[in-house]
């Protein structure tokens, strides 16, 4: 696939890449007294997809004056190290909570990707390890750290806002452009699924902290704007297509619950989160078998949230843990 970049308004240019056979859509905001980069892509995306797409825009690689990370994920982090050779001035930034992983690779790893071997025996195998690992580049400082409100001058007349959007990770940010009435939410919200560039089911939703992911839903939908740029799905236009996919994200998040309890109601001996994931998994979406393990992000943001309320219980003396619904 040609990298283009398009331009969204006066400034605003979207740069278009492929992950894991899903699109990806970085963020560049360029106004008259600074630049803005919205993510990094995967460590590979920098020569293939950034740099060609500031070429293709006019701007120098120099004069970026920041980059500012949504979430710790590889495909928004995996080029940190790499742009900073190219753009030694741009500040680095993130949202506060999620420094820690953004700024390292291995904790970045070890705490999202490899979270589930110890206690749920769920990992990935050799292949896609390797490929984290790489694409998730190399340990990068950062330089400022946002936790929602913040506004940043662009131009005389157009200034950003961070929003603390959190749910898929802790730290998650957004940018509110008042003067575009456009949200620019990365991975903020999922709807019920991502799909391939040719439209067929790739992965599930991967949100992590269920009532912060609710209530993210809830500010994106009160929100005065006309369109809304996800990392992984189309442009939205207009504030009736913003409402449908926050009901949908929000429709995704009630039905996962309700399939969770009702599986764990109907096997009283308990469930793994690997049964679940196996179980539930395709009663939510015909998925892959391959991605099945993916929902362990949901999942265990479910089971998490329903034992905090007393609902289920766990087993943790053994690996793998066992979930049991409470039935008194």
């Amino acid at each position: 696939m040609s990298i283009t970049t398009t331009q969204l308004f006066d400034g605003v240019h979207l740069i278009h890449g492929i992950v894991g056979g899903r699109p990806l859509t970085l963020t560049l905001l360029i106004g008259s007294e600074k630049s803005l980069l919205m993510d990094t892509g995967c460590s590979s995306d920098v020569e293939s997809i950034i740099l060609p797409a500031f070429q293709e825009v006019g701007l120098d690689p120099k004069d970026l004056s920041m980059i500012l990370i949504s979430h710790c994920d590889l495909d928004h982090v995996g080029g940190n190290h790499g742009m900073k050779q190219v753009s030694p001035e741009a500040l680095l930034s993130c949202g506060d909570a999620d420094r820690n992983q953004v700024e390292s690779p291995e904790n970045l790893f070890t705490r999202r990707y490899d979270a589930y071997r110890s206690q749920h025996n769920i990992f990935y195998g050799e292949d896609i390890i390797n490929w984290i690992r790489t694409e998730s580049g190399k340990a990068q400082s950062v330089e400022l750290t946002f936790r929602g409100g913040e506004r940043i001058r662009l131009s005389p007349n157009w200034e950003v806002e961070t929003l603390h959007l959190p749910g898929h990770s802790r730290g998650h940010l957004g940018l509110l452009d008042r003067r575009n009435r456009a949200l620019y939410g990365a991975d903020a919200i999922h709807g019920a699924v991502m799909l391939t560039l040719e439209g067929r089911p790739a992965m599930p939703p991967t949100y992590l902290h269920v009532d912060a992911y609710l209530q993210t839903i809830q500010l994106i939908e009160s929100l005065d704007i006309d369109s809304y740029v996800g990392c992984h799905w189309p442009v939205l236009h207009n504030h009736e297509d913003i409402r449908g996919f926050c009901d949908e994200t929000r429709s995704y998040v009630e039905q996962t619950e309700r399939l969770i309890i009702d599986n764990l109601y109907n096997t009283p001996e308990g469930m793994t989160l690997l049964d679940l994931c196996e179980v539930v998994g395709p009663q939510l979406g015909s998925w892959p078998v391959e991605v099945n393990r993916e929902h362990a992000y949901a999942f265990s943001g479910h089971l998490k949230r329903l034992e905090g309320q007393g609902r289920i219980e766990i087993s943790g003396q053994k690996c793998p843990c066992t979930h049991t619904l409470k039935t008194s």
